[in-house]
């Protein structure tokens, strides 16, 4: 065992309760078992699986970056422009703190692109600086294409048509124009909702891992506030892992300090490439600090929502230099991967695209770690003024327990992520009770409670 690991003992349940408590829903996280149910579900399922995957293959994709002329004061909107029944119309948008990089998933069709500086930060154009969309130049997209490397230059006198005017202004009035999918427009950003809406119920969470394409169109994926925002209170952000819901986050969520701080939740379809949801994490938090402006939050992950965190903070500081996120806490996360999920993409008829990620010493997984994953020679780190805290299970009355019963200790302790955490903590529970136990909210209540 590593040296610095303080295991915590209090309000330790006896063995026969803890037993009790290994779930059907923890049993069914075990990845393994996961590939078995899909080979053991015959042909159905198989095909209805492989047409979810095969429809969100069909999405293009097309990225590149936006820059100015001139020195700027405000964050940036890249905007994609499709042209329907009653002219043009914003299809969806993407916000950077600064110039870099910007990406748009959407359905096959034909786009213009557009951009301006949001000089005031109120996600309004207010006769800005603009790159205005050319008529002559648009951008066809076939299925599955991947068009990259489209660089965009606001001027300083460029300006759009009309002076003024809010995004939502934009956005499609026709139903046939609407039926354009773009992820981005698909997720919430702000909403403000309970733990008890409907969506978050467990059938519709297990939705997300095996239709995930149906969960997107559906439930609509994002940032859930859990009470109207207030601007005197620290977000935490809690996210959870595949297969799971924000529901599990209940116990801790009803022990936080709630003069202090105000919860948030990320909703996703875990059945997604882990890349590709860390991506739109960032663009969601992005969106809510340009339109909020809070200057400290935490983010708290539970299993495989340690990995898309860790991707997403990591995208959030190289990209935009944010210093937002003060406190990083990840519970029972399989840093070190699951053996399961490669044996899933391995041996598995359909494969759930996250495991791909989840799979050990794949390139997404060695990357949360080091920029040049197959060599191992560069590490990358969380950044210095973020504070890193592992809080982790294991069975079995003592360090002897070899996992949770789902995440071995190997994995939730990779030694990599020791070397960055502040603190590391362990539990005797399993992994989905260490989300209920007193002891890890207390440990948690600490932890936020020396935020700077």
């Amino acid at each position: 065992m590593p040296l610095g690991v303080s295991p915590a003992t209090e309000g330790r349940p006896d063995r026969s309760r803890r037993a009790a408590r290994v779930s059907i829903h923890s049993a069914a996280l075990a990845l393994a078992l996961a590939a078995t149910a899909v080979i053991l579900g015959g042909c159905s399922t198989l095909l209805a699986v492989r047409g979810q995957q095969e429809r969100a293959d069909e999405n293009a994709i097309i990225s590149g970056s936006v820059a100015a002329d001139y020195e700027l004061h405000g964050p940036l909107v890249v905007g994609i422009v499709a042209r329907g029944e009653s002219g043009f119309y914003l299809v969806d948008h993407f916000v950077a703190e600064k110039p870099g990089p910007w990406i748009f998933a959407i359905a096959p069709g034909t786009y213009w692109l557009a951009a301006f500086e949001d000089v005031n930060g109120d996600g309004r154009y207010d006769d800005e600086p603009a790159l205005r969309s050319d008529p002559e130049k648009p951008i066809a997209l076939a299925a599955g294409q991947r068009v990259q490397g489209i660089d965009l230059r606001i001027p300083l006198a460029g300006r759009f048509v009309r002076s003024s005017f809010a995004l939502s202004d934009l956005q499609a009035r026709d139903p046939a124009d609407q039926q354009r999918v773009s992820i981005f427009a698909l997720s919430a950003a702000g909403k403000v909702t309970t733990l008890d809406d409907p969506r978050f119920n467990r059938e519709i969470a297990a939705k997300g891992m095996w239709k995930f394409y149906d969960f997107l169109l559906e439930t609509r994926p994002g940032i859930y506030f859990l009470e109207a925002y207030d601007p005197k209170k620290i977000p935490v952000l809690f996210v959870h892992g595949i297969g799971g819901t924000p529901q599990e986050f209940r116990s801790l969520i009803d022990a936080l300090d709630h003069e202090r701080f105000q919860p948030w939740v990320f909703y996703y379809p875990s059945g997604a490439r882990l890349d590709g949801l860390a991506t739109l994490l960032t663009q969601l938090f992005v969106r809510l600090h340009v339109q909020y402006r809070f200057d400290r939050a935490a983010v708290v992950a539970h299993s495989m929502g340690g990995l898309v965190t860790r991707e997403f903070l990591l995208q959030d500081y190289e990209i935009s230099g944010s210093e937002v996120v003060r406190t990083y806490v990840t519970i029972s996360s399989p840093l070190g991967g699951m053996v399961s999920a490669g044996q899933g993409v391995e041996t598995s008829p359909i494969v759930v695209r996250s495991w791909y990620g989840l799979a050990p010493g794949s390139p997404f997984l060695d990357g949360l770690f080091y920029k040049d994953p197959a060599a191992k020679t560069q590490r990358r780190r969380l950044p210095a003024h973020m504070a890193y805290h592992m809080l982790f299970g294991f069975l079995g009355g003592g360090l002897s327990g070899s996992s949770d019963g789902i995440v071995a200790l190997s994995s939730q302790l990779r030694p990599e992520a020791q070397e960055e955490a502040r603190s590391e903590r362990g539990f005797d529970e399993n992994h989905t009770s260490i989300l209920r136990s007193p002891a890890v909210a207390n440990r948690l209540n600490e932890i936020l409670a020396a935020m700077r």
